[in-house]
């Protein structure tokens, strides 16, 4: 076996095979915190996928889910979703999606294959546009060619994304009715709240970017905070406590589906919006490149003052 007839046969698994379900942890580093995720991703022939990411310290789940209509971030406790015409999961590298760990092999013509305690390895480079401090991954196969861990480096080569996979099931018993947004599972967990008990500040600045002010506004049926930074890169954020409609409700928007760290959210070209436990997020930098609002994002739940 060579890495060319290793990245034939884990093709030809996925080729083969009508649907799968794939089980997992992913683990995923941001300087001194480790967010865990409870991984499931089903996935049906002709590009139908459901992503199912649940933070295990908080339960905080959200699914991502495309079929022939678009592609859906669904925040289950919230009632609602947002709606992209997005390229995911195929705009980016993804270490829990199978058709994304073969094309990044695929694209690869200097992938490193060693076999090891009866396990092959297979080393290369990654395509992370918002992550650029992401560079190459490895990834362990079973004798069969099925994968059981992802380890994504940084260009220190340290792990960055660990992902632990327990099961992959093949062609089970899933058709194209089980990828509709009507037939989502939607939670009665009202996760919204009426007033703000905390207000979470951002852990990273851009250099030069001070805190500036803190405004709080009040409504009849919810509060908004309102924080601004001064600087070469200002930036506003603000947070708000998410409103849980009685129907299921699906939103379109124009921006683009993003994962990073903690932060599962809506990017466009100067802002970020997401939701997480039960608060809506959002952040307006005219001035800060993409992946500088998605670190700002994904500092925010680092520490948290209570008022």
């Amino acid at each position: 076996m060579d890495s060319k007839s290793a990245i034939e046969k884990f093709k030809t698994n996925i080729e083969n095979s009508k649907s799968y379900t794939l089980t997992g942890q992913m683990d995923i580093v941001s300087n001194e915190d480790v967010y865990s995720y409870d991984v499931v991703v089903d996935y049906l022939k002709d590009d139908y996928y459901k992503a199912s990411l649940k933070n295990k310290d908080t339960n905080h789940e959200q699914i991502i889910l495309k079929n022939k209509s678009g592609v859906y971030v669904i925040t289950p406790s919230l009632n609602k979703s947002f709606k992209f015409q997005s390229e995911w999961p195929f705009n980016s590298s993804q270490a829990y999606i199978l058709s994304s760990l073969l094309k990044d092999l695929e694209n690869d013509s200097n992938v490193i294959f060693e076999e090891k305690d009866d396990k092959y390895l297979l080393s290369s480079t990654v395509n992370y546009p918002n992550n650029t401090n992401l560079l190459s991954q490895k990834i362990t196969f079973n004798k069969d060619m099925v994968p059981e861990l992802v380890q994504v480096l940084d260009r220190n080569g340290e792990e960055n994304i660990t992902f632990k996979i327990s099961k992959v099931e093949f062609d089970n018993k899933i058709n194209s009715d089980y990828f509709e947004i009507e037939n989502m599972e939607i939670s009665n967990n009202d996760e919204s709240v009426s007033k703000l008990d905390e207000v979470v500040y951002p852990m990273y600045l851009p250099n030069g970017t001070k805190f500036k002010s803190e405004e709080t506004v009040k409504t009849d049926s919810t509060e908004r905070v309102i924080l601004t930074f001064s600087g070469d890169k200002s930036f506003i954020l603000i947070e708000e406590a998410s409103k849980n409609p009685e129907d299921f409700e699906v939103t379109t928007t124009s921006g683009e589906l993003v994962f990073y760290e903690n932060v599962l959210g809506n990017l466009n070209d100067s802002s970020l919006n997401w939701s997480m436990d039960g608060k809506d997020y959002y952040l307006i930098g005219t001035n800060l490149t993409s992946e500088e609002l998605l670190k700002v994002a994904s500092s925010t739940s680092a520490v948290a003052i209570v008022k």
